[in-house]
């Protein structure tokens, strides 16, 4: 059988990634372009080689509960020892995410107890910062419901700027003790380079919400982007030695990011809102026996893993997807926006985003990348684009093209599955757990 890892490197963006990854071989896709801005549909498209809204997954219903069976099902099926080792909870916390998993590890990759706090997002749900802040976090780990000595060591970690937080350190020694068979698929998530950014400067954490990007409240633009890219720099060294261990143990490795992050552009912030190509474009790298290095233009999706994924096991799967081995031809793939989480209703009114401004966001938004490269997108304000109208494929340009209504058709061709806000059933831990990570 063929083992086959898929690592996921959350709210990386390609341009960091092209900069800071320059040691990683194998086939890269030097323009993919995730499905959505960000973690839970595009995993959600990960897992069924679908778009999100046809599954019915994204803010709204966080669940995975459709009625086809998921790539990990098909693998465990056909013999398959699947794994999941994530430092991200928003992809183990909620119902149907296990689905098809003989083993899952979440925050554990970081050595912890499942009661410990969770010094990785403990920042999100408070105004408060540098000592105020750990001393809040403090206080919940003494009188709080959570393992107390586990959490101080994380703790401790922490104040020594391990960035263990992220899930790298806690993945490589996991990986490490693993004993890993030739039947393997591990999907791996680390969360480096999620806010809160660790500046190079060895300050105070900088936490980056959904509401600065509505209230123009980011003091020091600079020291933000410093502080993301020295997360970036931080990664490419960790993961140097994870992947090393991973090509050891598996066949092929697929690196990618989930979704970018915004560091400004055109005044917005965080990955929350919106499809600005900065979110959507993403890294994207197949390593593995056979797999010559070099780079591949062509217009690629994330809903091109499952194929190859499934390809490279021989199980049958239903997917939008094609191989990336295959040298596909490039086809036009959607993005896709699916308004406000219901969670982030507190943050904002807490930041003071007036009403009118939360309902602007509050609206399914699409947008599509073409063969050649052009990108166009809805946004509150109107359509964008980015690259020339004139040439949308690859085939040198057609005057005819209207990219609004490609937008429309392509929209048209697919069947979405209706949730109403009113489906959203969220329990007291998940609902904590969301205020910790900001979306409340």
């Amino acid at each position: 059988m063929t083992s086959i890892a898929i690592v996921v490197l959350d709210t990386l963006r390609y341009d960091a990634f092209r900069d800071a990854f320059d040691w990683l071989d194998g086939r890269w896709f030097t323009r993919a372009y995730s499905t959505s801005h960000w973690t839970i549909p595009v995993h959600a498209s990960l897992l069924t080689g679908q778009y999100a809204s046809e599954v019915g997954v994204h803010g709204r219903s966080p669940t995975l509960d459709c009625d086809r069976p998921v790539l990990t099902e098909r693998l465990r099926d056909a013999g398959y020892r699947t794994r999941m080792f994530t430092g991200n909870p928003q992809i183990y916390r909620y119902d149907g995410w296990e689905r098809g998993f003989d083993q899952r590890v979440g925050q554990a990759s970081l050595g912890l107890a499942a009661d410990a706090f969770d010094w990785a997002s403990f920042g999100y749900d408070t105004d408060r910062e540098g000592s105020r802040l750990y001393l809040d976090a403090l206080r919940r780990v003494l009188f709080g419901d959570c393992a107390t000595l586990p959490s101080l060591r994380a703790g401790y970690r922490l104040f020594t700027r391990s960035r263990a937080y992220g899930g790298g350190d806690g993945l490589r020694r996991r990986v490490r003790r693993t004993d890993f068979g030739s039947d393997e698929f591990l999907l791996a998530n680390l969360m480096t380079t999620h806010t809160p950014y660790y500046p190079p400067d060895g300050g105070d954490p900088v936490v980056i919400l959904a509401a600065d990007a509505l209230t123009d409240s980011v003091e020091n633009p600079d020291r933000v982007r410093r502080a993301y890219r020295a997360g970036v720099e931080y990664l490419s060294d960790l993961y140097r030695d994870v992947y090393a261990d991973l090509r050891a143990e598996f066949d092929y490795v697929v690196t990618l990011s989930d979704h970018g992050e915004l560091l400004g552009e055109r005044g917005m912030w965080n990955h929350s809102l919106g499809l600005d190509p900065e979110l959507l474009r993403v890294p994207l790298v197949v390593s593995g026996d056979g797999v010559e290095s070099g780079t591949y233009e062509e217009v690629v999706s994330l809903l091109d893993v499952h194929r190859t994924v499934a390809d490279l096991a021989g199980v049958e799967v239903e997917s939008r997807g094609r191989n990336l081995l295959e040298s596909p031809e490039p086809v036009a793939r959607l993005v896709e926006y699916h308004g406000l989480v219901p969670f982030h209703d507190r943050q904002f009114e807490r930041r003071g985003v007036p009403p009118a401004e939360r309902e602007r966001w509050d609206r399914p938004l699409d947008g599509f990348v073409a063969p050649g490269g052009f990108y166009g997108y809805e946004t509150p304000d109107g359509f964008r684009s980015v690259g020339d109208q004139s040439s949308p494929d690859r085939s040198g340009g057609d005057r005819s093209f209207d990219p609004e209504r490609r937008l429309t058709e392509l929209v048209e061709s697919i069947d979405r599955r209706a949730v109403s806000r009113e489906d959203v059933a969220v329990s007291g831990d998940v609902r904590e757990r969301l205020e910790d990570l900001g979306y409340a």
